[in-house]
This record gives C-alpha cells, sequence and structure tokens, in this order.
C-alpha cells in the first residue's frame, strides 16, 4: 500500500501517525542472525529484543502504525508471525525519492516544511544539513551505527527535555535501526505525535554520497528538491 498521500494528508490535518521502515536488517537482527546491516550497525541481543517489542506494540496497539515492508515473502511472513492483528503494511519507499511517485512524496515533503508543528530530527552529523529542508527546530545527532546499547536511554532523555506534553510534534528519524524502538518509546510517551521514519530518504541529497542501491543521481535529486532548499545547498 502507498501511503504517501495518505500520510500528506495527517501533516496537513494535524492526524497522529506513525511510519517505520523494517527492512531486511531488522528482518536478520530480530530473527537472530549475527553481524551486522549494510551501515554495519550491529545485531545485538538488546536491539534484537527491543525490535520485537517494538513492532508488536506498534502493531497489536496503534491503529495508526504503518509498518513499511521489506520486499521479500521470507520477511513478510516472520512479521506476520509475531502480531495478534492484521499488520498496516505500506510501500517501503514510502518517504524515498526513487523516481516512482514523485510529485506526491514531494509534496509531502512541502506540507511537512510549511506546517506550523515543530519538528524534531534524529540523524548521523551529516543528514543534520537536512534541517532547512524541512524547517527543523531541533536536531538530535547519534553516531553513525551502534549508538542504540549504549545512548537510546540517554537519547530519551534528551528528547524528553525539549517536548511540551501540550504541543504536538513531526518527528523525523534517520537513525538506522534504533529508529523503530524510538518511535515506539517516543509514541508510548507522546501518542499525538506524528512519527516519519526517513531512514537513507535523506542520504544522497545531504551528503552527495551513494549509500544505496537505486538511489537517484544527486543532480537530478538536486532538481527535484529546488523548492525545498536553500539557495547556498552547494556551498
Amino acid at each position: 500500500m502507498d501511503i504517501t498521500n495518505v500520510l500528506t494528508d495527517c501533516v496537513k490535518n494535524k492526524k497522529p501517525v506513525s511510519f517505520s521502515k523494517y527492512g531486511d536488517g531488522e528482518y536478520l537482527c530480530a530473527s537472530g542472525h549475527f553481524g551486522h546491516n549494510c551501515d554495519h550497525d550491529k545485531y545485538t541481543e538488546k536491539l534484537k529484543n527491543s525490535l520485537i517489542e517494538s513492532f508488536k506494540y506498534m502493531v497489536n496497539n496503534k491503529d495508526n502504525s504503518y509498518i513499511g515492508l521489506w520486499f521479500t515473502s521470507d520477511v513478510k511472513t516472520y512479521w506476520e508471525s509475531l502480531a495478534s492483528k492484521e499488520i498496516m503494511f505500506a510501500a517501503y519507499h514510502s518517504l524515498i525519492i526513487d523516481g516512482y511517485d514523485t510529485m506526491n512524496k514531494i509534496n509531502l515533503f512541502k506540507e511537512i516544511k510549511f506546517s506550523k508543528l515543530k519538528k524534531i530530527l534524529v540523524s548521523n552529523p551529516s543528514l543534520s544539513k537536512a534541517k532547512p529542508i524541512f524547517n527543523i527546530d531541533y536536531v538530535f545527532n547519534v553516531n553513525y551505527n551502534n549508538w542504540f546499547d549504549s545512548y537510546f536511554d540517554i537519547l530519551i532523555n534528551e528528547i524528553k527535555k525539549i517536548i511540551n506534553q501540550d504541543e504536538q510534534y513531526i518527528i523525523i528519524t534517520c537513525a538506522g535501526m534504533g529508529s523503530k524502538v524510538l518511535i515506539c518509546e517516543l509514541t508510548k510517551l507522546y501518542p499525538n505525535n506524528i512519527y516519519l521514519d526517513f531512514g537513507s530518504s535523506l542520504d544522497k541529497i545531504c551528503t552527495k554520497n551513494q549509500t544505496r542501491d537505486g538511489q537517484l543521481p544527486y543532480d537530478t535529486l538536486l532538481n527535484i528538491f529546488n523548492e525545498l532548499i536553500p539557495e547556498n545547498w552547494d556551498n
């Protein structure tokens, strides 16, 4: 299910919603494999258990929680085995500019940028550059990988310091596998927010680096993001 337009409506009308991408790395970690994902984020026991519990909570307890589905049937079957209700699966690339449904995705990005809601970005330092794309109010940086086991509790406490219970926020995560757990725990604390797991969606436009297969050329992305980025973006 392509939910880009659904997310646009939620942002526009301030409807609480969450979108979390559970890809091959999350699947391998949760299902007990050893090693690391493509970002060299290690599969640890703490991350494994947290991913499982976060997935189960979001699916079984939240009616507005969408799960970005990785492409293979064995991954889908695994996640379905953990759920006690039907999973609201969504297209994995709902937030990724990949040449498909581009205008709807950019319309969503514009809706986020010009929303009056306060916005929080959790990302590695390189993606802090995304701040003007969405008019981000607060940026929290994590390491490029392996931050979850030692830094997760610290991060939650830092975010809690700036969130006002009486306000609604848009929270964007670009922080690897730990993002799914972060979205779950913040949802428990602040269910009225909008949570969007961008993952690697902003890697190429912010860093020019090819971090995933299928990413569009940088010059193509510059043209697509033209209305969202400042004039001095390439300086």
